[in-house]
């Protein structure tokens, strides 16, 4: 599952889940709240973040060069201006043959990055990495401006690897760009570069980590020998030798001793492609009632989309 379905299934009652380990921890405390109001408990036994990944754009590279060329710079404000740009890649850089600038992300109600996409243009439209407020979500000026942006989008995929599979299986012809994990980037430079060409990473100047949380549930159906078994599958997740895998992957790894800049890291294989370590400026989560309404007036604005 999505990680909000995730946590939208164990509201609901799925007893077959018994571990909830979302892409990251930005709606954990939505989830929390919601699970005190029917519960009055604590669903969150344990938890330990397994592996980080921050936000990127990715652009097949004649497309990254044409846009930085008219643009000078990548961030949700140009990625806007190019979705409404009159005769798309004609009026961008004179290229008719390329269509219209193709952009998207995924369902900000079904899955991770879809939610941290919106809440990373809030702090982009604000330029500021804490403090996003409800009011500032709900100002005018915000909405129209993220309304704008969302309009251009090209459908709403409900996983971040479906979408980024899609981009390297069909080439240009499905996404010019998209904003994903830098992990799944990772996962498909290879491939991307035996089909299609060069893809192209660059960091947002406000990002967040995707930290891959990994929570051992305290609920009604988890018998003490669930729980158990959880903490111990964690517990091997955790090891040295499965952290240096997730490095394989694209991954950070959650243990700190893991070192990143090996040799064969990919973060020195593929830097050329963009990749580094320092990801600018970090942001901090908004609280529960922000993203929910953030949440909620990103679903009024797409009506029946």
């Amino acid at each position: 599952m999505g990680s909000l379905e995730g946590a939208q299934a164990l509201l609901g009652g799925d007893t077959r889940i018994h571990v909830w380990s979302p892409a990251s921890a930005l709606y954990k405390d939505t989830f929390v709240q919601d699970w005190q109001v029917k519960h009055s408990s604590n669903p969150i036994l344990r938890e330990e973040p397994l592996a980080l990944s921050p936000m990127v754009f990715v652009f097949w590279d004649d497309r990254y060069e044409a846009f930085i060329k008219k643009y000078n710079t990548v961030n949700f404000d140009t990625i806007g201006q190019a979705l409404s740009a009159p005769g798309g890649w004609d009026g961008i850089a004179g290229k008719p043959e390329w269509g219209l600038f193709k952009f998207a992300h995924t369902h900000p109600n079904e899955s991770n990055s879809g939610l941290m996409t919106l809440v990373l243009m809030a702090h982009e439209f604000y330029k500021k990495p804490q403090g996003l407020s409800m009011k500032n979500i709900l100002a005018p000026e915000f909405q129209t401006w993220m309304n704008g942006i969302e309009r251009g989008v090209s459908g709403f995929s409900n996983s971040t690897g479906n979408m980024m599979r899609e981009m390297v299986l069909k080439g240009p012809a499905s996404y010019d760009a998209l904003f994903v994990y830098e992990s799944v980037v990772i996962d498909y430079l290879k491939s991307a570069r035996g089909r299609w060409g060069e893809l192209r990473v660059t960091y947002p100047q406000l990002n967040m980590w995707n930290d891959n949380p990994y929570y051992v549930l305290d609920t009604p159906w988890s018998s003490k020998d669930h729980q158990k078994a959880a903490g111990i599958f964690l517990d091997f997740l955790v090891s040295e030798p499965i952290q240096k895998q997730s490095l394989v992957h694209g991954f950070r790894p959650g243990n700190p001793i893991v070192p990143i800049m090996e040799p064969d890291s990919p973060f020195v294989v593929h830097a050329a492609s963009g990749l580094k370590i320092d990801i600018g400026q970090n942001c901090e989560s908004p609280k529960a009632e922000t993203i929910n309404n953030l949440l909620a007036s990103w679903q009024r604005s797409q009506g029946s989309r």
